[in-house]
């Protein structure tokens, strides 16, 4: 064996002797030259401390499934002049204590997640200046000052999502001009204070799923590049005019699994950029024309399983890069030839479980579905649209032809003339025997007085 080969591996043996030598009790510890990683792993319920000491020269720590209950200053203080990542993750810490840190300078990615956090001090964070990523989701944080994100200057992850958060002061994101993606999911919020993102500037994903929220401002998305906005599973019953007007980069819009009823005519002005718009699982009866105007980049829109009863005729145009319409189970008895026109352009078009009328006014929709059948049947087995009314019609949209219709019509009148003579003969039949009846008594009664006399 070359002699530079057999030292190196006897330096990198000795060196991780070493630094197993210098590791927590329970713990694992590794050196990884090459890529600079010097790195701590301690999982276990044994674990009800928080380790030390950490080897200096650490620049990641991971901790898992323990039973650690708090984290506090100068924990990390043997190792805070490398350290550039902290994942504690399930270990049921219930509390961090204000400076615990103050030394980290250089900590570029910071998760605290799945534990029992209520609160977090004021300014816990405000020398992490070079931090990018925060997860501090899966605790029971019940809410935030207008300090606590004080000084992430660099910040471009925040997640918050599963906590407790009822309201987030106004200005508690006014530092966090880099931030990327917010999650605020899974919290209790109900309103959101106008203005709140107003200096997120670089903020490009938002999610506010399964909250409370039961109204929209507007004036409270401005100013922000948003590309996704995530506002499913909350309790709104309607959408006001210009609520989304700043938004203009906005790509993605979800609003599905709400309350809403009404959505006023400008509600979605401004949306310029809009390819995919998530309405469905909403107590919807209609729209208005012009509800989807100017909103030329519009490809998928999702409105099923509504209460949609009518759709006006001009409700799609002017949306040439529609793709996808969904509309199955909703209400609607027919669609209007206007409306059918202007979906010559999409690929897919799902309308199955609609109690579609197979009556005269079904013409326009037969014809469609025979043209594009290759549209309402894409990838579905349950798509075909079956005729709901009249009863005696089991066939498809696409099978009803005017002349059954006409031949139904005729069946149906042709039933009703032959019920209606029939009760016309039985009633005469009944009266004639009433009659026959009268004009034999008196003969039966006079044949009695002979027998008697």
């Amino acid at each position: 064996m070359d002699w530079a080969v057999y030292l190196y591996l006897l330096y990198s043996v000795c060196a991780v002797t070493a630094v197993q030598g210098n590791c927590p009790a329970k713990c694992h510890c590794e050196e990884m030259k090459h890529s600079k990683l010097n790195q701590i792993q301690c999982q276990g319920e044994n674990i009800t401390d928080f380790p030390s000491p950490i080897p200096v020269n650490t620049t990641y720590i991971y901790i898992a499934y323990t039973k650690i209950p708090s984290l506090k200053p100068g924990d990390f203080d043997s190792c805070a002049q490398t350290l550039k990542n902290v994942n504690i993750s399930y270990s049921g810490i219930t509390e961090i204590l204000d400076g615990t840190f103050n030394n980290t300078h250089g900590l570029v990615v910071l998760s605290i997640r799945g534990s029992k956090l209520k609160g977090l001090p004021g300014q816990l964070f405000k020398n992490l200046r070079d931090l990018e990523r925060l997860l501090l989701d899966r605790n029971n944080i019940t809410g935030i000052s207008r300090e606590t994100f004080r000084g992430l200057i660099q910040l471009k992850f925040l997640d918050l999502a599963q906590n407790a958060l009822r309201i987030i002061p106004e200005h508690s994101f006014d530092d966090l001009e880099n931030l990327e993606e917010l999650y605020l999911s899974q919290n209790c919020l109900k309103v959101l204070p106008v203005g709140i993102f107003s200096d997120l500037t670089a903020l490009t994903k938002l999610s506010l799923s399964e909250n409370c929220l039961q109204t929209l401002s507007v004036g409270v998305f401005e100013h922000m590049p948003l590309q996704e906005l995530w506002l499913c599973d909350n309790q709104l019953s309607s959408l006001e005019d210009n609520v989304f007007q700043n938004l203009s980069q906005l790509h993605l819009l979800v609003l599905s699994r709400n309350r809403i009823n009404s959505v006023s005519v400008h509600a979605f002005r401004g949306l310029s950029a809009l390819t995919e718009l998530s309405l469905h699982t909403n107590e919807l009866q209609t729209l208005q024309e012009g509800t989807f105007s100017r909103l030329t980049l519009l490809a998928n829109i999702s409105l099923q399983l509504n209460n949609l009863e009518y759709l006006p005729g001009k409700l799609f145009h002017g949306l040439p890069a529609l793709r996808r319409l969904d509309l199955h189970n909703n209400s609607l008895p027919n669609l209007p030839q206007e409306l059918l026109n202007s979906l010559d352009r999409a690929d897919e078009v799902l309308l199955y479980h609609n109690p579609w009328h197979c009556d005269k006014d079904i013409g326009p929709l037969k014809d469609w579905c025979r043209i594009n059948s290759h549209k309402v049947s894409f990838q579905c087995p349950y798509s075909v649209i079956a005729c709901n009314l009249p009863i005696f019609i089991t066939e498809t949209v696409e099978d009803v032809i005017e002349d059954k219709i006409k031949d139904m019509v005729l069946i149906i009148l042709a039933l009703a003339c032959t019920s209606i003579i029939t009760i016309i003969v039985g009633i005469i039949f009944f009266c004639r025997s009433r009659e026959e009846k009268a004009s034999n008594l008196p003969a039966q009664d006079s044949e009695n007085d002979v027998h008697m006399e």
